[in-house]
Order: structure tokens, then C-alpha cells, then sequence
């Protein structure tokens, strides 16, 4: 099957071709480690193909000046990819069962960054958890069929927090639904001067290969 390119040559070594397209793929870590920037740098590449980008923003973090600098045509990308804007929880829930009935054969890729801001905000003020939970976990289960059957690469960034049992390492938010849910998982790490993406798991490549790198403003580059 023949995988679809990241948009970072860097990441494409790492992931022997780029993302798998029949599987949902996550990306974890702290604010800033650039998440959002590998989201892009891969919804414009499926763009400037002249596919179509579904792209649910959670956290109302894309700027059209980084699409700017990354892409060579940015109208005709900014053209092919939809924005979806949700400030609420109960908005996510409703945008994932739209996105069921758009997703034809004209999208390349489906985006959420990120799957739990909303999620924590909601369980944050309501009383109903279990309910909460398993809204959760029909969307990822949404995302997982999508992906599987329309053979569509998902791609989804995740918070984390704090383990503290374990001080040097942090828990995604949401635990073993995405866990389970993402057969690619990779974490990222922020250091003084650079960044670092290690791959956690993946179905057929080994685990801990790991890249540092520096956002520029192009895009990425490996140090």
C-alpha cells in the first residue's frame, strides 16, 4: 500500500515512506512542539495533489501565514483544504458525523488538532463522564473506520500530561482510547534548541527511532 509522504523528508526516513493510509496516526506532547506545524506541512502536500484536506481545528491555532510560507501555491491550497471550527465539545460530536458523509473519494486526508482540548473542557464541567467518554470513543471510532475503509490517512494530535509516578514521562489525554485507536503513535519532545519526534508504535516498523529537528520557515529541518 503505498504510503502517503508527511511533507518532512526528515519524518518520511523515519516512517519508511510517510503515513500508512489506512490507519489514524497520532502526534503527542506539550504546547509548541510542533504538532501543529507537521498537521500543515502534511494537509498541504495532499492539497497541492489537488485532494481535498479535512481539517477540524479544536483549538483555533492555524494560521494562514504559516500556510503561507510552507506552500507554493497557497490559494489554490487554502481552496482545497476545509476548515472546521468547533468551540465545543457537543460542536466536535456533531463536525465527526459530518465529516462521515463528506468523506468521498475527492479527500486525502482527514486532520484533528487536537482531539482532546474540547474533550477535557467538557469533562471538566460535566457530570455525566461515562457519557463523555463515550462520545470520545465513537469519534475515534469514526476516524478508525474512515480510515480502513476509504483508505484515507488520519492524522490527529493529542495533549498529555504528567505522569507522576514516572516524572520523566507524560500520559495522553484520553488514555487507552487513543492508545488503542492509533496504530502509529509519535511523541514529541521541546527541548532549549530543538525538538525531537520519536515513533512509541507503529504496526511494522520498530519502536523508539527518533529524529531532533528545528521548525523553520519552510517548514522543518533535521539537525
Amino acid at each position: 500500500m503505498t504510503k502517503i509522504s508527511t511533507g518532512t523528508e526528515f519524518l518520511d526516513i523515519l516512517l519508511e515512506g510517510g503515513y500508512d493510509p489506512d490507519i489514524v496516526t497520532t502526534l503527542f506532547g506539550p504546547s509548541g512542539a510542533g504538532k501543529t506545524n507537521f498537521c500543515l506541512l502534511a494537509a498541504v502536500r495532499i492539497a497541492e495533489a489537488g485532494k481535498k484536506v479535512l481539517f477540524i481545528d479544536t483549538e483555533g491555532g492555524i494560521a494562514v501565514e504559516r500556510i503561507k510560507q510552507i506552500s507554493v501555491d497557497y490559494e489554490g491550497v487554502l481552496g482545497n483544504i476545509i476548515f472546521f471550527n468547533p468551540v465545543t465539545f457537543v460542536e466536535q460530536n456533531d463536525i465527526f458525523e459530518k465529516v462521515k458523509s463528506m468523506t468521498t473519494d475527492q479527500v486525502g486526508m482527514i486532520v484533528v488538532d487536537s482531539i482532546s482540548m474540547l474533550y477535557r473542557l467538557e469533562l471538566g464541567r460535566s457530570e455525566e463522564v461515562y457519557e463523555v467518554n463515550s462520545a470520545l470513543g465513537r469519534q475515534i471510532a469514526y476516524l478508525v473506520e474512515i480510515a480502513r475503509r476509504k483508505k484515507i490517512p488520519v492524522l490527529i494530535t493529542n495533549q498529555v500530561y504528567a505522569d507522576f509516578d514516572h516524572r520523566d514521562e507524560v500520559k495522553m489525554v484520553g488514555g487507552d482510547l487513543l492508545k488503542y485507536g492509533s496504530k502509529c503513535l509519535l511523541e514529541l519532545k521541546r527541548g532549549e534548541d530543538f525538538r525531537e519526534i520519536i515513533l512509541r508504535k507503529h504496526r511494522s516498523l520498530p519502536e523508539g527511532r527518533r529524529v531532533k529537528f528545528r521548525i523553520v520557515e519552510k517548514g522543518m529541518e533535521e539537525i
